[in-house]
């Protein structure tokens, strides 16, 4: 705490006041908000997950176990599978017609886009040794889709 006082003081001190604290209120405030907006985007930027480790996480095959439309169980959707491979995905998740279907993707720190059909999948922070949690919007609906990796045997 002694260090974010210490960071405010200062950003709120005029060089040509002798280094004296401001008197307005508002200007206090103002700068309390800078200091904690900097605070977040730093703790933000320090993420410790990075687009490689996601990219490394979920290579393989995963299957799908749970499925949710909209927030309701949905079972329409047994038996889909993604079979991440480098940049590329093969699935038979229902979204063009010809299935199973092979993909190019960009993965980045927390989404998996199909370049193909520009549908972005949210990866859900999770531990992504055993299990896989992506959301998506297809058309106009919410999907969160619950994977397992799939042995390779």
């Amino acid at each position: 705490m002694f260090l974010l006082k210490f960071a405010f003081e200062l950003f709120v001190c005029h060089p040509n006041d002798g280094f004296a604290l401001h008197e307005s209120r508002t200007m206090r405030t103002s700068h309390y908000l800078i200091l904690i907006f900097a605070l977040v985007a730093l703790a933000a930027a320090c993420s410790e997950i990075t687009t490689k480790d996601i990219q490394k996480d979920v290579q393989g095959k995963w299957e799908l176990y749970a499925a949710q439309r909209d927030g309701k169980d949905i079972a329409t959707l047994e038996g889909t599978y993604f079979n991440f491979a480098g940049d590329t995905l093969v699935s038979n998740f229902p979204i063009v017609p010809e299935i199973p279907y092979s993909v190019p993707i960009k993965v980045t720190s927390n989404t998996i886009t199909n370049l193909a059909q520009d549908v972005v999948f949210i990866v859900e922070p999770e531990n992504y040794a055993d299990t896989l949690h992506l959301s998506t919007m297809f058309k106009g609906n919410g999907f969160d889709l619950m994977l397992r990796r799939v042995d390779s045997e």
